[in-house]
């Protein structure tokens, strides 16, 4: 008897006369799996065959087979015998306990238990440090995250201090120096503003006087123009004859002294070159004073760069389009200074000291005073009452008429 097995890996007889047929009917289906187990072997180690004993197997040493009760406990068999915590034990009814029960002892009031700590026991002071709790708020998922602003926000970029200290001549009771320094640096401070005042009207343009004599020669300019024809015969250039098209033949002689001034031209230049390389040649320490005079000018403008660049982060009135104009000097006359503090007068104002303070500190943007103003322009309206009856006896017809043209449409 034939098996069904040997019925399907029978081969069938087809033809294998070119490529095609070729790689349809052959079987290569048992070459594919000897492949793969082959790949199998050789990604797990190498076949089992080709391994010696001591790759295959290892003797086991543990202590498994001690009969000690924490092993014995660990092992799954025991399991059953040991109490399960999930459920509850049964207890019987009991009385009422005899015991006493202790009294606390009485804590300060300045003391209490924190409701967190109340496992721990822990003691804090009310009057002490107050503990900071993060609270972590829940965000909405459908609505955008909340912008939070820079670390140098709440802060100012300038190194100058929240309060100055004023000029020692400004007490209730200076020196006669400090006094003198304060009027002085007042005085300095007026006579610029002249000077800006004297400069602007010296460089104002001063008006112009035209006379009659002017007036009448720039008003007769293009009047009477006369021209004057030249008698004489134009010349004419070599130049001239080339764009007209006719061109006339150069003789030898002139092109050979055109070719010898060409020479001495190129002679002259190659000579002019060199003398001037000689003398790069020979004024070497000139140059190099050149070069070190250059380095010690862009250090100088590096230095002066960087100066400036560490006055502008600090410079009052960075941020804004208007300019920072800062607190004039306070001062007394002598004949104002007073000994006493009851006495003393106080031109300050905190309000606006605090104010300036924040613009020159780079918190506050410079800002202009706004004029009063209207937003929009008055409308004139002329009333009826105000005009006179001839003039209502035409606003009457026109607005008859208009009505008479609104009833034809």
């Amino acid at each position: 008897m034939v098996s069904t097995e040997q019925i399907r890996n029978k081969r069938k007889r087809v033809s294998k006369k070119n490529k095609k047929s070729w790689r349809k009917n052959t079987e290569i289906r048992d070459v594919e799996k000897f492949l793969e187990a082959k790949l199998r072997e050789e990604r797990t180690g190498g076949a089992p065959t080709d391994k010696k004993n001591k790759d295959l197997f290892f003797i086991d040493k543990s202590d498994i087979f001690e009969t000690s009760k924490s092993k014995l406990a660990s092992m799954k068999c025991h399991t059953e015998l040991q109490i399960d915590t999930r459920v509850a034990p049964v207890v019987g009814r009991l009385g009422p306990s005899k015991k006493k029960k202790k009294k606390k002892p009485q804590q300060d009031v300045s003391m209490v238990t924190n409701s967190d700590n109340k496992k721990s026991g822990c003691v804090y002071d009310i009057w002490g440090a107050s503990i900071e709790k993060k609270t972590t708020k829940e965000l909405d998922p459908c609505l955008p995250p909340p912008f939070l602003p820079p670390a140098f926000y709440k802060g100012s970029d300038t190194k100058l201090s929240a309060v100055e200290v004023p000029h020692p001549g400004s007490s209730y009771n200076p020196t006669f120096t400090d006094h003198q320094d304060l009027l002085q640096s007042a005085l300095d401070v007026e006579e610029k503003r002249e000077k800006e005042k004297a400069k602007a009207t010296r460089d104002a343009a001063p008006p112009i006087q035209i006379t009659e004599e002017d007036y009448i020669k720039e008003m007769s300019i293009g009047l009477k123009e006369v021209e004057h024809e030249s008698e004489s015969e134009p010349e004419v250039n070599e130049e001239d004859v080339c764009k007209s098209g006719v061109y006339i033949r150069k003789t030898r002689s002139q092109r050979n002294k055109e070719k010898a001034e060409k020479l001495k031209t190129e002679e002259a230049a190659a000579a002019k070159e060199t003398k001037q390389y000689l003398h790069q040649i020979n004024r070497i320490k000139a140059l190099k004073k050149e070069i070190r005079k250059e380095e010690n000018e862009r250090e100088e403008q590096t230095l002066e760069r960087q100066a400036k660049k560490t006055i502008n982060e600090t410079r009052p009135g960075k941020y804004g389009p208007g300019k920072f104009i800062g607190a004039e000097p306070e001062f007394l006359l002598p004949e104002e200074v007073s000994s006493s503090l009851r006495q003393l007068v106080t031109p300050a104002n905190n309000v606006q000291d605090r104010f300036t303070s924040f613009q020159k500190r780079n918190m506050l943007e410079i800002r202009k005073k706004v004029a009063p103003h209207r937003k929009y322009k008055l409308k004139k309206v002329e009333k009826w009452r105000k005009k006179l009856p001839e003039e209502m006896d035409e606003l009457v017809k026109m607005k008859r008429k208009k009505r008479k043209i609104n009833m034809t449409e």
